[in-house]
């Protein structure tokens, strides 16, 4: 399922809201598998080597569920600041381009709102989002 997007009514600021990414899901979950193969071929006490698995199982856990809740949105209209709303429920709040990294595939964007100084990382796939939206999002960064 792609991302919900929207043109607003003002000018033509598009919205974004991304969807799952079986991408990003994918990766970092074969990144957990192997981090637990890669426990085999280590020589530690068997108590460590299941300390050790029980983090990457619970660190994979909590990535996914924090991936599934993610309903963040990002606004954005060339020549205007962008705009990020951390939620559905809260107000839209200027926000300012720390870093970017931009690919063919992956957006990495570190931001911080101007009102609460709030720093917030991030990842947007192209299987997440509309792939118009994510040209018009790697054009916005390029700008």
């Amino acid at each position: 399922m792609k991302s919900v997007t929207s043109l607003a009514e003002c000018g033509k600021r598009i919205v974004i809201r991304p969807a799952r990414s079986r991408f990003l899901i994918l990766l970092i979950s074969s990144l957990h598998v192997v981090a637990l193969l890669l426990l085999f071929f280590i020589s530690l006490n068997f108590l460590l080597l299941l300390i050790f698995a029980m983090l990457i199982i619970f660190s994979l856990h909590r990535l996914i569920s924090m991936e599934k809740s993610m309903t963040h949105g990002l606004s954005l209209q060339e020549g205007e600041s962008l705009l990020f709303q951390s939620d559905e429920i809260s107000s839209w709040l200027e926000a300012e381009v720390l870093e970017s990294f931009v690919s063919r595939w992956v957006i990495v964007l570190r931001i911080k709102t101007r009102i609460d100084s709030k720093q917030y990382s991030l990842v947007y796939a192209a299987d997440s989002i509309n792939s118009l939206f994510f040209r018009r999002l790697v054009v916005y960064l390029n700008s």
